[in-house]
């Protein structure tokens, strides 16, 4: 009786658990790699296309992969799959340490779905398992709470991944190593957190198996709910198309460029915004409970892409700096919500076939960011990618929310049938107090 009071989360199953833990740990080494990512190909002496290409090849893998993911999750399993993707990312991190030649690092990049995150959330082919089994774990008044939580630990596993980024230095202070060598080092403790994460899903029940379980292959163009599912995941893409633009490694490098701004510098920078992000997505939860899921993915995304315009043409590194920060506090509270929504608009036979063609459409879209931008970077300007960057996400925020405003998750139409009675009953109760 005592225990839901001393323990608030307590509602969270021991499968969700390890789900979570798991997702932060990988975030951790995804965002640790992430930031020097760009750092580390410019010290080999690649271009600033070759850069661009690269990480596009590696978020194209994370596509291919949760392709995968959708036709076969119910023949093979959510648990074997979410430890063969950190396998084969623990292998890409190996492969990473030795290979010099470029098409040798985009294919490990693309075979090990090398996502160092457009929003630095950390994608991969897993994200979508994890996604669509997490509503099982949880009463469904709870389901928005349990992605703010998966969200947040993720973000703050991309936050100290971040400050991790500056331990190149301390490799070449306290060992005398080249920076070339000290960022090798890293992709050795890469490996170490994915085979970890490998760990932390073996260790999770059947019961996530869920009802897809019973099923062979998975014919997306056949699901009940695929209008709506290939709309939602069109719109999706190009929103993750304008994140994959703002890549946390091209924007250290444009950070490094722009201000002169050493990796230590660039290690908090990112760290701080991250932090900010995690705490602004639990009050987007609350918001999410209280104005309903969509108008919080809407109105709090449209004010970022703004702050993002406003940290392009600040003329001075602090203003620059500080104007990243509120963006980054602002730009993720959407996540949850949108997870939450998804997973509540479709039937739960068709969640796999949901999370895992959102995050194809969101893989595909995202894997053409960081080539137009640094294709925009060449032909134009370094600001040209993040003008478009802004304008193409107000637009994909207008879109979802007039086609989307009237397709309401279950609770959320419970809420406001139970606020009608209620006025109704308010309402009859004054008129017989009149007559």
């Amino acid at each position: 009786m005592t225990t839901n009071h001393s323990m608030p989360l307590s509602w969270i199953s021991r499968d969700a658990r390890l789900i979570i833990a798991a997702r932060g740990i990988r975030t951790f080494a995804q965002s640790s790699v992430g930031v020097i990512m760009a750092l580390y190909l410019n010290e080999l002496g690649f271009s600033i296309l070759q850069i661009g290409v690269f990480l596009s090849v590696g978020v194209a893998g994370v596509a291919f992969f949760a392709f995968i993911v959708g036709l076969t999750a119910g023949r093979l399993g959510r648990r074997r799959l979410l430890v063969t993707f950190s396998l084969l990312s623990a292998a890409a991190a190996i492969g990473l340490f030795f290979a010099d030649e470029f098409v040798v690092l985009a294919g490990i990049a693309f075979a090990g779905a090398l996502s160092t995150g457009g929003g630095g959330g950390g994608e991969s082919p897993a994200q979508p398992l994890e996604i669509a089994s997490l509503p099982d774990t949880a009463p469904a008044e709870k389901r928005t709470d349990l992605f703010a939580i998966y969200s947040i630990v993720a973000r703050t596993g991309t936050a100290f991944g971040a400050l991790a980024a500056g331990l190149p230095v301390l490799y070449q202070d306290a060992f005398g190593l080249s920076a070339l060598a000290s960022f090798k080092l890293m992709f050795i403790g890469f490996c170490g957190f994915q085979l970890i994460g490998a760990f932390l899903y073996s260790l999770i029940s059947p019961a996530i198996e869920g009802e897809v379980s019973q099923q062979k292959w998975t014919n997306p163009l056949k699901l009940p709910s695929r209008r709506r599912i290939f709309t939602l995941t069109g719109l999706f893409g190009v929103d993750t198309f304008t994140t994959s633009m703002v890549m946390q490694s091209l924007v250290a490098y444009w950070f490094s460029n722009k201000f002169g701004l050493a990796l230590e510098s660039l290690a908090t920078i990112f760290f701080v915004s991250h932090i900010l992000t995690a705490i602004s997505i639990w009050l987007s939860a609350k918001l999410a409970n209280r104005f309903g899921l969509l108008n919080t993915m809407v109105f709090t995304h449209i004010p970022s892409s703004l702050f993002l315009l406003a940290a392009t043409f600040a003329p001075a590194a602090w203003m620059a700096i500080l104007f990243w920060q509120v963006r980054a506090f602002l730009s993720q509270m959407d996540v949850p919500a949108r997870d939450s929504y998804t997973m509540a608009v479709v039937g739960p036979e068709e969640r796999v076939a949901m999370a895992s063609i959102q995050m194809v459409s969101k893989s595909s879209g995202g894997a053409f960011g960081p080539a137009a931008t640094t294709a925009l970077w060449s032909a134009a300007s370094a600001t040209a990618p993040w003008v478009v960057s802004a304008a193409l996400k107000i637009t994909y925020d207008l879109a979802l929310y007039f086609m989307f405003r009237n397709v309401k998750p279950p609770e959320e139409i419970e809420r406001e049938l139970q606020r009608a009675i209620e006025r109704e009953s308010r309402r009859a109760s004054r008129k017989q107090k009149v007559s």
